[in-house]
Parts: C-alpha cells; sequence; structure tokens
C-alpha cells in the first residue's frame, strides 16, 4: 500500500467514526431555510467595521457549529429526542420493547447512512491533482472589473453583469459547465443577498447533499498537489468564516457545488454545475479559486479601511493584497504614513520601525520590520541640493558602505539605477538604488537585503507599495 493510500485510508476511517444520521426530506428542506438564515447573519457582518467583524464571525461561528460548511451540517437531528417525544404517555412496557426494536432499526439505519455521506465526502476531498501545466495550458481571463485574472479552459465564455448592489459572473463552458460567481458590494441590501442565495440554490434540495469541512478540504488539497499555492490558505477567500456543500444530482447527472464566504472583503457566493460522471472536470473550482489572481498590486481588501486622516484624507489603515515573488499573495495590514517633511504621505505595514538617517549628501527614511534582521531594509530619501548626479552610483555606494565591487551592471538603458550583489561569499547581501525626479526635486529609493536571514523579495513588494501609495501636498 503506497503512502497517498495510507493517508486516504486514515482519513476516511476517521471520518467513519463520526456518526451521524441523515434527515427526512421535510427536515432537509427546513435546513435550507435555517442554513439561508445563518447566512444572512453572514452577509451582515461585511458592512461593520473590520476588527469588529472578525470578532462577530468568531460568534456566528461558534453558535453556527452544527451547520459546519454547508446545508448537510443542518440535516443531523437527534433521535433520542424525537423518540422521546413521540414515546410521552405510553405504557413502560410498550415503550421499552419499542425502543429496544427502534435503536435497532436506527443503529443499522445511521450505520448506512453514515457510511453512505462519507463515502460521497471521500470523492469531494479526493479530486484528480492537477499541476502548474495544467494551469499553463487554460486562458488567463479577466473578471470583476478587471480587477481580477482566473484560469479557464480553453473555449469558456464569461457573461458579466454589474449593479448597483452585486457584481454577477457567469462562465460556461463548452460542454455546459457553468460556475457562477457572486460579489456584493457595500451598499448591498439583505434582500439582494437573499434573494440571489435563493436562486442559486434553488435546485439543491433534491440532490444529494455533503458538507465540505474547509480545514479537511484545504489539508487534502495540499495532500494531493506537489505544486505551490499562492495564497497561505489555499484559497483566496476567508476559510475561517466559509461555508462549503458539495451535492450528487443522480438524476441530472450533475455535480454542483455552493461556496460562501468572502473575498477580498466582498461577500460572495459561488456555484459550480459540473458532470457527475466526470471527475476531471471537479479540478476546476480548484483551479479557478487558487491561482486567482490580482491584477494591481496593491489590491485593498474592501471594508478594510478605517477613518480619514483630518489632514491627508486618506484611511488611516486599511488590509491590503500584494504580490509577492513569482505568483505569491500575501495580505497585511498597512498603517498610514506622513511626512511633513517632504510633504507626502504613503502607507507602511503596521508596526514598521522608521528610521531617519542624514547623510553628507542626501536624507534617508529607512523602514524595517519586525523579526526582521536590521541588515534588511527598503528606503526612500531625498537629495541634497548640488548632489552630482555624475557620481551618484560612488556616493550612493560609499554613504551606505556597501562595497562597489559589488556593483552589477543589470539596468540596460534606465538611468540613475545602480544594481549590487555580494556573490555566494563574504556578506551575501543584494538589492538596488534608483535615483529619479518628481516636479524638479530628486529622490531615491533602495531595496537592501542580507538573503542569510531575509529574502529581500518581500521588501521589494513593500518598497514599490509605499512608492504608488505616495500622494505629494
Amino acid at each position: 500500500m503506497n503512502e497517498r493510500k495510507q493517508k486516504d485510508d486514515k482519513l476516511f476511517y476517521l471520518l467513519m467514526n463520526k456518526k451521524k444520521m441523515k434527515a427526512s426530506k421535510e427536515a432537509r428542506d427546513k435546513s435550507l431555510l435555517v442554513f439561508q438564515d445563518g447566512l444572512n447573519d453572514r452577509a451582515d457582518l461585511s458592512k461593520m467595521g473590520s476588527k469588529r467583524r472578525k470578532f462577530l464571525q468568531k460568534v456566528v461561528g461558534s453558535s453556527a457549529a452544527v451547520v459546519v460548511a454547508g446545508i448537510a451540517g443542518l440535516l443531523f437531528l437527534s433521535t433520542d429526542k424525537l423518540e422521546g417525544d413521540r414515546d410521552e404517555g405510553r405504557n413502560a412496557e410498550i415503550i421499552e420493547q419499542e425502543n429496544i426494536d427502534s435503536q435497532q432499526n436506527e443503529e443499522s439505519t445511521e450505520e448506512h447512512s453514515n457510511e453512505e455521506n462519507l463515502n460521497l465526502l471521500h470523492k469531494v476531498l479526493n479530486r484528480p491533482s492537477f499541476d502548474l501545466s495544467d494551469i499553463n495550458a487554460m486562458k488567463s481571463k479577466r473578471i470583476f472589473n478587471e480587477m481580477l485574472a482566473v484560469y479557464l479552459p480553453d473555449g469558456w465564455t464569461i457573461e458579466e453583469e454589474e449593479g448597483e448592489q452585486k457584481h454577477s459572473i457567469q462562465m460556461i463552458g463548452s460542454q455546459g459547465e457553468r460556475m457562477n460567481l457572486v460579489l456584493f458590494t457595500e451598499d448591498y441590501s439583505q434582500e439582494v443577498f437573499d434573494a440571489q442565495l435563493q436562486e442559486l440554490s434553488a435546485n439543491l434540495t433534491k440532490a444529494e447533499e455533503i458538507s465540505i469541512p474547509v480545514e479537511l478540504f484545504v489539508s487534502s488539497i495540499t495532500m494531493d498537489h506537489e505544486i505551490p499555492f499562492p495564497y497561505p490558505n489555499v484559497f483566496p477567500f476567508d476559510i475561517e468564516g466559509a461555508k462549503l456543500s458539495a451535492f450528487f444530482d443522480e438524476d441530472n447527472n450533475k455535480f454542483r457545488e455552493l461556496y460562501i464566504s468572502e473575498l477580498f472583503g466582498y461577500p460572495m457566493i459561488y456555484t459550480s454545475e459540473l458532470p457527475l460522471d466526470d471527475v476531471e472536470s471537479w479540478t476546476l473550482p480548484l483551479s479557478f479559486f487558487t491561482y486567482m489572481e490580482i491584477v494591481d498590486s496593491p489590491f485593498t481588501i474592501h471594508g478594510s479601511e478605517g477613518a480619514l486622516h483630518p489632514e491627508y484624507k486618506r484611511p488611516v489603515e486599511k488590509s491590503v493584497a500584494l504580490k509577492v515573488g513569482a505568483f505569491g499573495v500575501q495580505q497585511i495590514d498597512v498603517e498610514l504614513y506622513g511626512n511633513n517633511e517632504l510633504g507626502m504621505s504613503s502607507y507602511l505595514p503596521s508596526n514598521t520601525d522608521i528610521q531617519r538617517i542624514d547623510h553628507e549628501y542626501f536624507t534617508e527614511w529607512r523602514f524595517t520590520e519586525p523579526n526582521v534582521s536590521e541588515n534588511s531594509f527598503y528606503s526612500f530619501g531625498k537629495l541634497k541640493d548640488g548632489f552630482p548626479l555624475e557620481k551618484g552610483k560612488e556616493i550612493m555606494f560609499e554613504a551606505l558602505n556597501i562595497d562597489l565591487s559589488y556593483y552589477q551592471d543589470l539596468d540596460g538603458d534606465e538611468p540613475y539605477h545602480f544594481s549590487y550583489q555580494s556573490g555566494m561569499d563574504g556578506e551575501f547581501i543584494d538589492g538596488h538604488f534608483q535615483l529619479f525626479e518628481i516636479s524638479g526635486e530628486w529622490y531615491y529609493l533602495q531595496k537592501h537585503a542580507d538573503r542569510n536571514d531575509y529574502n529581500g523579495g518581500v521588501y521589494m513588494e513593500r518598497l514599490e507599495m509605499f512608492i504608488d501609495s505616495i500622494e505629494w501636498y
């Protein structure tokens, strides 16, 4: 037995030990309404402040533990209580015998139902894997006002409809496959959310439904794939408050899924409809989400912006998604940084340490973060009057104590851009300077990384965010 098979079996039999029973058709229909009510509470959270929302998400998550990842979580009822209600007023001896017979029947039904549900869950968790060659074979398409990019198979079409309260995206495959993504704006009403949820879930109550434990789903995906994922939690949406369900519609040969969460702060409803007998197609929701890209970095998380600064008229804090490295994405909290000496403001990661250093020919503002060596940093500064640009490279290297022999001619025709790298021995550092002019004034930026203790690529993204976010006064 190979290692993968052993992992599957262990996972499956751990789940098998959690005995639960399917409810009646009436209970299933009622559970959908309860589930939607729970989602209404979830939708309201997005209209609150981010800190308050996170706290309430935990409260809602605890009270909704029975509906862990979807409709099916509401369907496991306490049969002891139901039987107890029926037996009131009966003769004690008859009750005893009936309970014995009923218990035996229920145990048999429960075991069969439990095994059937877990077999279906096993199928949901253990889908075929994909790799980067599969992603590269797809077409990258932009959606949501070209703010996001997703990968879809060749031949798929996209239809978008933008309203005042929601943005609907419908994707249709060449064989009739469908995926729907609905994102709600800050001013959406509860009625609009309810109507959209009911419309997308109207045909789900007749299908065999399975709730998907989110953390287990994420673990299964990481075990199945030997490729890196851009997002730390595999999916770009909030997995802490997500509710995921799969539906097996054998009558219509459809495998459907329903995801409720927040995507970059936007309340989200996602559905997919794929062939039940084409298991390979079941990977489409995974590749769609896991390799979703933000087009412009930084990408402000919807609803995260704090109050406006009285002088700069910009949010004093917010959360942003940043591209990191080749295709990674990192979400961080940032704070407004004002520099009255330079007459500008921008954004820096929360808890950034700022040091002002006065050099002979320029003034430097050096930025570092906690738990990162002081030998790695990024800087922004202003050149003093009389700075000899023709000697810019020599002045910057000397002022910052960088060996001029580390200079690398990697900058082509870009003026006043100087890269350096120490090689594999000695200090083991790399970085670059750039001198540039804005409105007749000269400034510089620098990224410096000690590669022994920090990957300077992340600081590169911080520096680009800082520069791109500058507003002058």
